[in-house]
């Protein structure tokens, strides 16, 4: 807990440190209008990658503030399928997932206890994951189940699957399964410790059909309405 704390104000120093420069990167590039195709180009280039930057840079902030002491969480009634649709259409902003299939089959009447807006950022990370692992054409699901006492969600792809030498250690700071370049190792920790601050457990799977496919699985308490 005290390495994670201590990696959260890294991370939040470092992306302060990052996030202003890059702003003026962006704008400077922003002006790079020119007859000259070359210069056009250079400029959308340069604009991409700031892009990028600023998404390491809002992994960090967002890792930097999960799970810290100072955040009041509070815990509502909140629709599973709901949460889902949201993430899908956040997804659905990114270029990278327009044309990924995604199935969400989860059962409209299971609610959990939980924070809708922090529960929406674990299902874009995770979704998100599924879908890079996948082909277009192979859609991901996500699933809910429910014994009364508790919701079990699973997201299920039948992508490359995890590699062995990061499966035990998953859910890890700056762990990730992604070729470089691709991701920060950040998302998945960040969303461990949202789903403990929910007072529920995760884990994933894989390969769950042959030698392919990763399901991850989440059970969260559920809200019954009773003496809640």
């Amino acid at each position: 807990n005290e390495r994670l704390a201590s990696i959260g104000r890294l991370a939040a120093g470092v992306a302060h440190e990052i996030g202003n420069p890059v702003t003026a990167i962006a704008c400077l590039a922003q002006n790079l209008e020119d007859d000259d195709t070359d210069t056009r180009e250079a400029g959308a280039q340069i604009l991409a990658q700031t892009r990028r930057i600023s998404r390491i840079v809002e992994s960090l902030v967002t890792f930097s503030h999960s799970g810290g002491a100072d955040q009041d969480l509070v815990l509502e009634p909140v629709p599973v399928t709901e949460v889902v649709n949201e993430a899908l259409e956040l997804l659905a902003l990114d270029p990278d997932h327009k044309q990924q299939s995604f199935r969400n089959e989860c059962d409209p009447g299971h609610r959990v206890r939980g924070d809708a807006q922090r529960l929406v950022q674990v299902f874009v990370n995770l979704l998100g994951n599924a879908a890079d692992a996948s082909a277009d054409a192979d859609a991901v699901l996500v699933r809910s189940s429910a014994d009364g006492q508790s919701v079990r969600i699973t997201v299920e792809d039948r992508g490359h699957g995890i590699a062995p030498e990061v499966r035990d250690a998953l859910f890890e700071p700056f762990v990730t399964n992604k070729s470089p370049g691709r991701g920060t190792g950040l998302g998945l920790a960040m969303v461990y410790s949202i789903i403990e601050e929910h007072y529920g457990s995760i884990h994933a799977d894989s390969p769950v059909d042959g030698s392919r496919g990763t399901r991850v699985v989440i059970e969260l308490p559920a809200f019954t309405g009773q003496g809640e």
